[in-house]
Parts: structure tokens; sequence; C-alpha cells
């Protein structure tokens, strides 16, 4: 049996060599197009509307921005976050202090991006007077909340330049896996802000022209790592041309029927995302103020009964820290009937009203309705269906002028703390009005928490936490499908951050 096993271990370690040697061949086999033709287009994509760095908050913004600017890490072509301009990162023997050895970088006009110009830039995102909505990432900085508040100098933030290519960045406290944050958008070395045409980059494109159709990036070949870009052109075109040009990408829009998928001859890549959708509960309100009234509406909601109204990379979930590949063991051993029916002769109710808030969108309606139907196979629950359009549901639900509404969150970094933070008591953006010094505890537990897992883990129990008291119900987690160019190569698709990584995209002919 021994030798059966060490056997058949061996034979699978052949063959796996002899895949990845026939890959490599097979790659090797393949042209690219001429010099020249090294062209990726894009088609259907919202044009972007903010070129400034620390206030770009919408896909394509920060999307273009990743390829016009490189920070100190960057998404790399699998979209797995790796360094961009860090050469060497040390840490301190009490971890706090985080030092980044760079590697040389100059913009488009020939201006060195030294550690003194990302010392400018992060004092510029915690500055509360730059008013940027991703301030909060420099909290774990060493008076970062504290200058966010307006109640400290933006020049004593834990950040300075040692020399011209050491920079230094001390934490409040020690934190294992700080570094990834650093990856996001905000933290491009922005030299310089202005107009689109404007921007001077030191990434590996810089934009040639831009209008109401279309964006052109063109290669930048200052990029420290130009060597390695073999893209001459990138074209995003607000025009989708599904059902007329054949190559390119095209995001498929909602709605797309499987027929027309089907038809298209490039590779259809379904790509999950961090964003998850949920029942939210607004627990002040009557009769959400009941922990009971809510789990029976976790426990009645059946996800199978969503499958059929996702789009195609969109998937069902009861978790809300959707990027988490651990399980989580959530269950509820009451009877959803006999559970409600203890809330309404406690509350001495024949029937419950409820009303749910939703957006004004196609998909956004079937789920509601689904939600509708499935709430209501518990006997005497009503449930009244509120749309508005996305600006203002936002605006109520953030006001607190709601009782249960469909809401989603798609975090702004690679960190569990992403998803939870708006629930602990006190916080900005926690329209929920929970209040729960377990959850709270848990999350200040998980932020003293120096190794990643362990906090990981804590956030884990912080997550537990609020799906045990229904604050939230999860129902799916948000995706994108793309029809791709069979001879586009070396497209990353990162879970987080910029929809789609080009930087070392290839072209190869048919």
């Amino acid at each position: 049996m021994k030798r059966f096993i060490i056997g058949a271990a061996l034979l699978g370690s052949v063959l796996i060599l002899f895949l990845i040697i026939w890959n490599g061949q097979r790659e090797q086999a393949r042209e690219l197009v001429p010099q020249e033709e090294q062209v990726v287009t894009i088609h259907g994509e919202t044009l972007p509307e903010q070129p400034n760095t620390l206030l770009a908050i919408d896909p394509s913004s920060q999307t273009i921005l990743s390829h016009v600017y490189e920070g100190l890490y960057r998404f790399g072509a699998d979209g797995e976050i790796e360094p961009g301009l860090v050469e060497k990162l040390t840490r301190s023997e009490d971890g706090a202090t985080y030092t980044f050895s760079l590697k040389p970088s100059q913009t488009v006009g020939g201006k060195a991006v030294t550690a003194e110009t990302f010392v400018d830039h992060f004092r510029k995102l915690a500055d509360d007077d730059t008013n940027s909505p991703f301030s909060f990432l420099l909290e774990d900085v060493k008076n970062g909340k504290a200058i966010s508040l307006g109640t400290a100098e933006p020049e004593t933030l834990g950040v300075k330049a040692v020399d011209a290519q050491t920079l230094e960045l001390t934490l409040e406290r020690p934190m294992e896996g700080f570094e990834e944050i650093l990856a996001m958008p905000a933290f491009l070395p922005q030299t310089a802000i202005g107009a689109w045409q404007e921007l001077d980059a030191n990434g590996p494109f810089q934009i040639e022209s831009i209008d109401a159709a279309q964006v052109t990036l063109t290669k930048n070949e200052s990029y420290h790592d130009a060597d390695n870009v073999t893209l001459e052109r990138i074209i995003m075109w607000a025009d989708a041309a599904l059902g007329t040009e054949a190559t390119g990408i095209h995001p498929l829009p909602y709605g797309t029927e499987e027929s027309v998928i089907d038809s298209l001859e490039s590779e259809i890549i379904d790509v999950p995302r961090s964003g998850v959708f949920y029942l939210k509960s607004n627990v002040d309100e009557y009769p959400f103020d009941d922990p009971d009234f809510r789990r029976s509406l976790a426990i009645a909601l059946d996800r199978e009964a969503f499958k059929d109204t996702l789009a195609r990379a969109e998937q069902t979930t009861d978790r809300l820290l959707v990027t988490d590949g651990s399980a989580q063991d959530v269950s509820f051993e009451e009877d959803a009937s006999s559970l409600f029916e203890s809330v309404k002769e406690r509350y001495e109710e024949e029937t419950i009203d409820i009303e749910l808030l939703s957006f004004v969108d196609e998909e956004a309606r079937q789920i509601a309705e689904t939600i509708e139907t499935e709430l209501e196979k518990l006997p005497g629950l009503s449930v009244s269906i509120t749309e508005l359009p996305l600006g203002d549901k936002v605006r109520k639900e953030v006001a607190g002028d709601y009782a249960l509404s469909l809401s989603g969150w798609q975090p702004d970094y690679p960190a569990f703390s992403a998803y939870l933070t708006q629930f602990e008591t006190g916080n900005y953006l926690n329209s929920s009005g929970y209040k729960d010094e377990t959850f709270d505890r848990l999350m200040e537990e998980a932020r003293s928490t120096e190794v990643l897992e362990a906090r990981n883990e804590a956030y884990r129990q912080a997550e537990k936490r609020l799906l045990e008291e229904a604050v939230v119900i999860p129902i799916y987690q948000a995706g994108r499908t793309y029809a791709v160019d069979s001879t586009y190569a070396e497209i990353g698709f990162p879970v987080i951050g910029p929809s789609y990584v080009l930087t070392f995209s290839k072209v190869y002919k048919k």
C-alpha cells in the first residue's frame, strides 16, 4: 500500500511537471503581434470622473489612475498585491515601524518620485482640509486619526523621509500585513493635481486623450519597469458595441442572455468582487429592535430563491466577509414561523407590516421582489417595497430614515475590518443604530492584535456576532463577467481595487 501511495504521488508530480512544461512551450509558441499593434481595447466601460487620487471613488477613475501612477505597492498581473516602488521592506524590532527602500522613479515630466513625495501625499490624504473619503485608511498610522479629525497637524503624521530613497512609516501599534493597504489608489503618488491630460504620470501608462466617448492611454517610456510593459496603447470606449465589435474586452451588462454569451468567440471570464449585498436593519425601529424578529427573517430567507435573479458572476452567500476563504459557523436552531409567532404574541399583533427600502435598478427590483415573496411566507408578515433613485436611497439610509434596506458594501481596502467598522458604536457610517459591547470589544481586540491571522480570527468572531444578531442578512457577493478577446493575455482581475490590471498584458496573433 505504501509503495502504491508513493507511486501515485510520483505519477501526480510527473503529470504536473508535464503540464507546466507543456503550457510553457505552448505560450512560447504563440507569436506576439507587432509592437504598433499591441493595443487593448475595452468597450462599454464607464468613463472616469475624478483625476485626483485622494478623491476618486468611482471604479473607472481608480482603474485609470492605477495605470497612470505607481505607488509603494501595486496590483500585479494575477490581480494580487505585490511590491511596486518598494525595493525592500523591513520592520522595527517592536513591529510598529515600517521602513521602505524605494526604487528610482520619475514622472513623464522628469520629476523624481522620492520618499518626500510620499510624505507630502500621505499628509494631504490625512489632512481634514482635503476631505478625502479615504483618510480613514491612515487611522492606524501614528496621529492619523487625530489629523483627520482636525485635532492634530498633518506634519505630525507618523511618516518621514529618512533620505530620498528611504521612507519610514510608524503605526500606532504593531500590525502585520499593513503594507497591503498601500496598494489602494488613494496612496498613489500624485505630484500635481489637474485635469486628466495634465497628469504627470510615473506609472506604466500616460493619458494621451480623453473626451465624452473614450480614454486613450499610451505607454510611459520613463516608467521604471518599462522593459516589462508590452502594450503600446489602451483604449476605453463608453459605447458598449457588444453586438457590433467582436474584438476587445466587453464587460457584460446585467441581463445578457446566455445564448448571446454562448455565441461570443471571446473567452468568458467571471470575476468575483469584494462587494456584498445584504438586508440591513435599523435596530432602533419597530419591529427591528427585536432580535427575535430579525432572526426570524434571517431564517426564513432562502438564498436558493435568488440564483435565477443574479448576474452570471454573482453568487449567493451567507457571509459578510465575502473575501474570507474560511468557513463561518452561524446556525439558528429556531424555526422561522415559530419564532415569528412568538414575536407577534409578544407585541400582541396578528399581522406585522414592514417597508423594504430599495433603489431603481432592474436587478435590485427583482431581488427586492424575491425578498418580498420569501419573507411573506411567514404567516402574518406583509412587506411593501419602496424604490428610490440610488442617491436618494443612500441619503435616506445614511440619515437612518428607514427600517429595512436592501443595502450593499464594497470595501476600499483589503482587510476584513473594511466590512465591519460601519457597525461599531459611534462610527459615522453606522446608520443601522447597532450598539453592542461584545461586537465593539471584538473589533478593538482585532485592532490590538499584531499577527494577521489572529487579527482576522477576531474579525471573524465580530462578523459572527453580527450574523447571529441578524443585524445584517447577507444575500449575494458581487461579481462581473467579461468577454475577453482570445488574443489578449495576462490580464489581472483584482477582487478589490481597480477593475483590471493591464500593465503586463500582451496581444498575440490569432
